[in-house]
């Protein structure tokens, strides 16, 4: 059974290890849009088209909504001859752009842009895969598991999306939506974790994930490194890695020193690995006026002798506790 624990606890720290490192999807995290507009704007006056077309796609990831670096990307990817994914980039342009003067230019440009592109099909050129109806069949799917509460499985979606380069302003929308969602989750599966309810690993670990999802699409959730490494510590727990769980408990103190619980679990992970000093040291340290101090104080008392467990036993019940006492 501890076997069984262990290879959870390591499949899950391959697996949040391969989240963790992922890229920003969607939103702040990606970056400032409009600085970005304006580095790759520069560039592109440079005639840098493929560092242009970086920062102008980065761009569209920072803020979906931000319609110029549409027809930025458009144009560098232009310069940069990458003819089929600037018509795209045009198309999403055109698609959300107002009725304004720059209209019927860029109308021109997407002509230009598809004559270049049926002439480089006509030379019998590999044609890239047209993922318009895949991509319309993943937001709908993605829509339907984030109302039915399958969170990652939503993000999944999304980062296959942008990953096969969709653009829109409705990935605004989308990331918004799915930051949300994911927030609301990790919270109450942290706020459940903290008051001592029994969640399993499973459940740890993907309100762990969603505060990724939440920070890499949108808004991060307060406190999040700190709310992170206590959902880590407790899968460590769970996975019978007392020590290791004492040390990410010790580091959530250390990022969010007013959450009193967090130093609680530092005490329970010690007293798990058999270190009941340690605990009380900690309770003793931290949360000096707290019951479960007296508690662990009188369990270490018992763990000296008979006699000295008897003593703060009786001091616990006849004096602190007694009803004289409270008066």
């Amino acid at each position: 059974m501890r076997s069984k624990s262990r290879r959870l606890l390591l499949t899950w720290m391959l697996l949040l290890g391969g989240v963790a490192g992922a890229e920003p999807l969607v939103g702040p995290s990606v970056g400032n849009a409009d600085a970005l507009v304006a580095e790759a704007t520069k560039l592109y006056n440079k005639r840098q088209y493929a560092e242009s077309t970086r920062l102008f796609l980065r761009a569209t990831r920072a803020n979906p909504s931000l319609l110029p670096a549409y027809l930025g990307l458009g144009r560098a990817r232009m310069g940069a001859k990458e003819t089929a994914s600037a018509c795209a980039a045009y198309r999403a342009w055109l698609k959300s752009a107002p009725d304004i003067q720059e209209r019927p230019k860029a109308q021109g440009e997407l002509e230009l842009c598809e004559r270049q592109l049926k002439a480089t099909r006509k030379k019998k050129s590999p044609a890239p895969a047209d993922l318009t109806a895949r991509h319309v069949e993943m937001k709908a799917g993605f829509f339907e598991m984030l109302e039915a509460g399958k969170l990652t499985e939503a993000g999944e979606a999304l980062r296959t999306l942008v990953s096969e380069g969709y653009l829109g302003v409705d990935l605004a929308e989308m990331a918004s939506r799915l930051s949300t969602a994911s927030r609301a989750g990790a919270e109450e599966s942290h706020r459940r974790a903290l008051t001592g309810e029994a969640l399993t690993a499973e459940q740890l670990s993907t309100a762990r994930g969603l505060l990724d999802w939440a920070r890499d699409t949108g808004e991060p959730v307060p406190q999040a490194s700190a709310k992170g490494l206590f959902l880590e510590g407790l899968v460590a727990l769970q996975g019978g890695d007392a020590r290791a769980a004492e040390g990410l408990f010790a580091k959530a103190t250390a990022e969010a020193p007013g959450v009193t619980e967090y130093r609680v679990w530092r005490a329970a992970a010690l007293q798990r690995a058999g270190d009941l000093r340690g605990a009380l040291t900690v309770m003793e340290t931290d949360l000096p006026e707290d019951p479960r101090t007296d508690l662990l104080r009188a369990a270490v008392a018992q763990q000296t002798s008979a006699g000295d467990g008897a003593r703060e036993l009786e001091r616990l019940l006849f004096q602190r506790y007694s009803p004289a006492a409270s008066r």
